[in-house]
């Protein structure tokens, strides 16, 4: 449909609502901490509030929101992407919510039909219907596509287990990947590669999963999942992706982090770090902040980027009215996005779903009061809620990320970025190598995505390079920053950056 959906003064009507339902703009801490101190916000009143939100998204007076407008048009203008899972039958049988895809999303994932069980019926035979016909949907559409997922301890058809055993697992493991990731080469712009391999309960060395896969290879399978399927397809993003960080859970992002940490010292080919999402309105009070910001920096001092992968929200805590679960799942969504969307390392959003129709949060966790869950952006006729608009202001109000080309050529052609804060000296030395002669640019950005330091341009030769950034020389506070080499090399983009903490 290219129908209007809102003209200024409606949306004006909605965010007076949503204001009054979730108990101020306090909702919103990055909008609060901008406002002036002269701000009419301390006397309450929400016709200032609205202004300044209106102003900081974009949003002209008398400007109509078209349906057309969706969130992944939105998260594209940052260079980041906003998708949700979904399947191939009911893209095939429901012409609305096929319409409303297209139309809010820039990425779109398998929810099944890229899993072991449904691609491979027998030991021998792979059937790539419902696969080829997303990756077919995407393409026609000028959507991404992300892979999900090559290795998982479950989702295993019912022959595996009578079958694949310590000497032939790795032939399983290696063939299923070629033939998978060779099939859509060049067509994929990221694949989880391994799914969820921590289990700190589990009592394994370095808190990894007891999985059939780590039984048969030990942690070895890893490694040889991700070298399979970058040669398999150079060009796609290699994933892992995982949950559970945003708690206080030191054994499972220690578990997380290290394993990372071990890929990349052994330097296997991985490019990002999923983070789930998979949140309920209940436990999302216990959710460690501070802590949860920390093991974001410390993943994109690795050089990672970092994808939210299958968010949603459980309501089935929340009353049975619908305003009021809506209302509780848009503060989740809109906390949680402060979070994330603060961080430069963060290139995109995935909801595990678009509508509250098809949200699989209905079978594997039903409300009891009979009601379906409300856990996603549009609800069960397509409309979108106050989980949408959350969404919206952070796309619009985060930072526009650097440009990305799909291979991270930077791990190729920049062999490591390293820098050391110097209190005694007030400056931060910054050592780099370069496998080949490139044009660089290298400066300091703060979380924002400004620029505040350029330290240096031009062409650097092959091998290590030091700089340093002179804290004397600015007014840098206290804080976290972010060193960033940009350049080319035989015209593609390169790019690599390291969180500093600077403490003065």
């Amino acid at each position: 449909m290219d129908m209007v959906l809102s003209p200024q003064n409606a949306r004006r009507r909605f965010l007076q609502r949503f204001l009054r339902l979730v108990g101020g703009v306090s909702f919103f801490p990055t909008l609060v901490a901008s406002l002036p101190t002269s701000s009419s916000i301390m006397a309450n009143t929400h016709d200032t509030i609205l202004d300044t939100m209106n102003n900081m998204v974009g949003v002209d007076a008398g400007a109509e929101i078209l349906a057309s407008d969706g969130l992944g048009v939105l998260a594209a203008a940052k260079n980041m992407f906003y998708g949700a899972a979904t399947a191939a039958e009911r893209l095939r049988v429901d012409a609305a919510y096929n319409s409303a895809i297209t139309r809010e999303c820039n990425i779109i994932v398998p929810e099944y039909e890229m899993k072991w069980d449904k691609l491979r019926p027998s030991p021998t035979v792979f059937n790539f219907t419902d696969a080829d016909y997303l990756v077919n949907f995407a393409r026609q559409n000028k959507i991404l596509f992300r892979g999900h997922t090559l290795c998982w301890h479950r989702a295993l058809p019912t022959w595996f287990a009578s079958t694949v055993n310590a000497s032939n697992a790795a032939q399983y493991l290696t063939n299923h990947i070629q033939t998978v990731v060779g099939r859509y080469k060049g067509q994929i712009h990221s694949w989880d590669v391994v799914n969820e391999a921590i289990e700190p309960t589990d009592k394994k060395p370095n808190n990894l999963r007891n999985s059939s896969w780590y039984k048969f290879l030990g942690e070895n399978y890893l490694e040889l999942a991700f070298n399979t399927a970058a040669q398999a397809d150079p060009k796609a993003m290699l994933v892992y992706n995982d949950y559970g960080v945003e708690y206080n859970d030191p054994a499972r992002r220690d578990g997380i982090l290290t394993l990372l940490q071990r890929l990349k010292a052994k330097n296997v080919p991985i490019h990002a770090l999923g983070i789930q999402g998979h949140l309920t309105y209940k436990d999302f009070a216990t959710v460690d902040t501070s802590g949860f910001r920390t093991f974001l920096r410390d993943v994109a001092s690795l050089g990672l980027k970092i994808f939210i992968t299958e968010f949603d929200c459980d309501d089935t805590t929340l009353p049975t009215d619908n305003q009021q679960r809506d209302t509780g799942v848009a503060k989740v969504y809109g906390d949680y996005a402060a979070i994330v969307f603060n961080e430069l390392a963060v290139q995109g959003f995935i909801t595990w779903g678009l509508t509250d129709k098809y949200s699989s949060i209905n079978s594997t966790a039903p409300r009891s009061d009979g009601q379906q869950q409300r856990p996603l952006p549009l609800d069960a006729a397509l409309e979108r809620k106050m989980a949408w608009y959350s969404l919206e202001f952070w796309f619009k109000q985060t930072a526009k990320r650097p440009a990305t080309t799909l291979v991270e050529q930077a791990q190729e052609t920049i062999a490591f970025l390293e820098c050391f804060p110097n209190p005694a000296t007030d400056r931060v030395n910054i050592r780099f190598r370069c496998e080949q002669a490139m044009e660089l640019r290298i400066g300091i950005v703060d979380l924002q995505g400004r620029e505040i330091v350029h330290i240096a341009s031009g062409a650097f030769e092959r091998g290590e390079h030091t700089l340093a950034w002179e804290l004397a020389d600015g007014d840098a506070a206290s804080g976290m920053y972010v060193c960033t080499l940009v350049g080319t090399l035989n015209g593609a983009s390169v790019q690599r950056s390291q969180h500093i903490l600077v403490t003065r």
